[in-house]
């Protein structure tokens, strides 16, 4: 039987038709985990499920594929008017799933449902929304091909955030049912019950309230439907005939492929790249590397075409703009990297001591977590609306001083943002230079500015302090917030950084090569060697708290703070008393580190810099 092409096979094929290949042969990918853990973040499930809602006579199919296939032609054939959830649509090699079909007649509606969020006053469809009208113009070529006869139309029911939400704790009408370890490398979404029955006054409540819209895209898809009718017939081409090298290019896109794993016997990368994914530095490590030439004269291509992905295959005159001789701020970057990464240099900008002096103690290094649901977890919130629920910060108060530690966590299940500002607020004051890692600390601040006038918090003492620490373009207000990380592009450069100035990299650059650091009395706690003997970063040193929690794999970023936050406050640690102070015991070595990390890292500048 020919391979047929499924959605997710077509958007994938569009993207590498080498990739396909990859699906096709079920070689391993870094994504399916990666995605679960950001659906659970985000809460896609719980808006999927939220969506069936809205068509309460609708009936879901089973997952079994040929089943579903056969019920989805039974009931189109025999009801003039019926609502199905993840029907299944096949014709000519071609396979679809639709989230919600809806018959009226000889009218069909195909109705995908996304957790991304819309404006449905201000936004942009196209803009906005494009990737998902791609996958339900995949789904009309299907069904169109499948049942010529009847018309069709597209819509996407996603969340609004022109409305807010009118349901106290509405995240607890939903039980959620996770899918165990082996389903989530499948990507099995978890399962999810409304807790009330259909029709009911809640489930009336809940509609009337409603935060999704259906967005019409039908003009959109119509103008795209004959690119994709052509995509669609070469991928088939490829799936019957295979493939050759003309139907894709190695390009500065594969860096990021995803089939690109540990996996020795199946990786995609370095089938498609051969003795180039070996080579080592990689051109690959440049900071920007994709804005060499510009975009008329992508230089970067053109090295990888001839073979030449070596990083010292790289040239200075490639970094300076087109057809000019002047260094933009990405150019003088790349010099720098280029120039510090052949010479096994450490680089400090000429004026960085002077730059650094102006910081006035006391210091404060501060880092948020926060929560961006598509379903807010309160009253009066819109979607993906920031939840601020946990700051650290380590505080240097003199030169020489040992830094300080204060911390907040919320586990109440009301709104915390303006308790999380007030406590902040209370500890670092208004004296001193604040210190964080990129904009989001700056970004969540002046949100949570915002939010006193939509919640009406009249906190006066509060919002004057907002005020003085934030920066914001748009109102040319200039605030106390340093960035660590805009200040390092510009200031700092280990060779071990490579293009990258995430703190995460920052950190073990410094660390592992400085030994003088692990000898430092409130430093020690974060010296730990692997088995070779070579020293960790503070990072791998997390593992030693909560080795018997499962959720421990999952706090290594933003994304997994936001799961575990969400398990505390609304899955299964919130009953568990013993499971949620381990987790918040989790969360707040985590953000302490991170913390703990700029003061590091400072620290070294600092003596460096002497």
């Amino acid at each position: 039987m020919s391979q047929r092409l499924s959605k997710s096979d077509f958007k994938l094929g569009v993207s590498c038709a080498k990739k396909l290949i990859y699906k096709k042969l079920k070689y391993p990918t870094s994504l399916a985990t990666n995605e679960y853990m950001q659906m659970l973040a985000e809460g896609g499930y719980l808006i999927g499920k939220y969506a069936t809602l809205h068509y309460p006579n609708g009936v879901e199919l089973v997952d079994d594929l040929a089943l579903s296939e056969k019920q989805t032609i039974e009931f189109l054939s025999n009801y003039e008017n019926i609502t199905l959830f993840e029907a299944s649509i096949s014709c000519n090699q071609k396979l679809a799933r639709v989230d919600i079909l809806e018959k009226v007649g000889n009218v069909i509606n195909l109705i995908e449902v996304k957790s991304k969020s819309f404006d449905s006053l201000n936004g942009d469809i196209i803009k906005n929304l494009s990737e998902e009208i791609l996958d339900v113009t995949y789904q009309k070529l299907v069904f169109e091909e499948a049942y010529p006869h009847f018309k069709v139309y597209c819509f996407l029911l996603v969340p609004d955030k022109s409305k807010t939400l009118l349901i106290d704790d509405l995240i607890s009408w939903f039980k959620v049912s996770e899918p165990n370890s082996a389903q989530i490398q499948s990507f099995r979404k978890p399962k999810v019950d409304f807790v009330f029955e259909l029709n009911s006054k809640e489930h009336q409540t809940l509609i009337e309230n409603s935060l999704l819209t259906l967005v019409n895209v039908n003009e959109e898809v119509e103008s795209l439907l004959p690119k994709v009718r052509l995509q669609s017939k070469d991928l088939i081409k490829i799936l019957n005939e295979g493939i050759s090298t003309d139907d894709y290019e190695l390009n500065t896109k594969c860096f990021s492929c995803e089939f690109n794993t540990i996996n020795e016997t199946k990786n995609g990368f370095k089938e498609c790249w051969g003795k180039m994914a070996d080579v080592k530095p990689s051109i690959s490590s440049l900071y920007h590397l994709g804005t060499l030439g510009g975009s008329k004269n992508p230089i970067a291509n053109q090295l990888i075409n001839e073979g030449n992905v070596s990083f010292y295959d790289l040239k200075p005159q490639y970094f300076y703009k087109a057809n000019t001789k002047e260094l933009g701020s990405r150019g003088i970057r790349q010099l720098i990297q280029y120039e510090n990464t052949i010479n096994n240099t450490e680089w400090f900008a000429g004026d960085m001591k002077a730059k650094v002096k102006q910081w006035q103690y006391p210091l404060h290094f501060i880092d948020f977590e926060t929560y961006t649901g598509a379903m807010p977890h309160h009253k009066g919130m819109r979607p993906y609306e920031t939840v601020a629920f946990q700051w650290s910060c380590h505080t240097v108060t003199s030169p020489g001083a040992t830094p300080v530690h204060s911390e907040w966590i919320n586990t109440e299940r009301s709104f915390p943002n303006f308790r999380f500002a007030e406590s902040l607020m209370q500890q670092i004051g208004t004296t001193g230079t604040l210190l964080m890692w990129a904009t989001h600390e700056n970004t969540v601040l002046g949100s949570i500015l915002k939010q006193m006038e939509d919640f009406d918090c009249q906190n006066k003492a509060l919002k004057i302090w907002l005020l003085g620490i934030t920066t914001d373009k748009d109102y040319g207000r200039v605030g106390r917030l340093v960035d660590m990380n805009a200040f390092t592009l510009k200031n700092y450069f280990h060779p071990q950084m490579e293009g990258k100035t995430s703190i995460k990299k920052v950190l073990p650059a410094i660390w592992n090569n400085n030994s003088y650091l692990h000898n430092i009395d409130w430093l020690k706690e974060y010296v730990g060697f692997d088995l070779g003997g070579l020293i960790k970063s503070p990072y791998d040193q997390l593992s030693g708290l909560m080795a018997d929690l499962e959720e421990l794999e999952e706090v290594k970023d933003g994304t997994g703070a936001m799961k575990v936050y969400h398990d505390m406050q609304f899955g299964s640690a919130s009953t568990d008393a013993t499971k949620k102070e381990a987790l918040k015991r989790l969360l707040l070595q985590y953000c302490r580190l991170d913390t703990m990390a700029m003061v590091i890292i400072w620290k070294y500048w600092i003596d460096k810099l002497k």
